[in-house]
């Protein structure tokens, strides 16, 4: 190999590494911000998999549920049938501790 090939091979090496690795936008990270999420039902589970926080629609209303680690019922949100809204707090044994109507 020729000396000028070298310095031509040596020199263009690093710059294509360089732009491939910080420069092309295939791999440097992206922050997308959606304005506004749609879905029929949402859930939000723990490291382990379990859903501890689901939003749902029932009866033509909006349901926020939160469970423990478990899966025991601890506090719900939603429309009652008379179509007021309601906050439940449960105890471990599914007992209501609190309500607002």
């Amino acid at each position: 190999m020729k000396a000028v090939e070298r310095i031509f091979l040596y020199s263009v090496l690093p710059i294509l590494a360089f732009y491939v690795f910080l420069v092309d936008g295939n791999i440097e990270s992206k922050v997308a911000i959606q304005e506004e999420i749609i879905a029929r039902r949402t859930s939000i589970v723990n490291d382990a998999g379990q859903e501890v926080v689901k939003l749902f629609d029932e009866n033509e209303g909006g349901v926020m549920v939160v469970t423990n680690k478990d899966g025991t019922l601890i506090a719900g949100m939603g429309v009652n049938e008379n179509d007021n809204g309601e906050i439940r707090v449960y105890n471990k044994n599914r007992n209501v501790i609190g309500n607002l109507p």
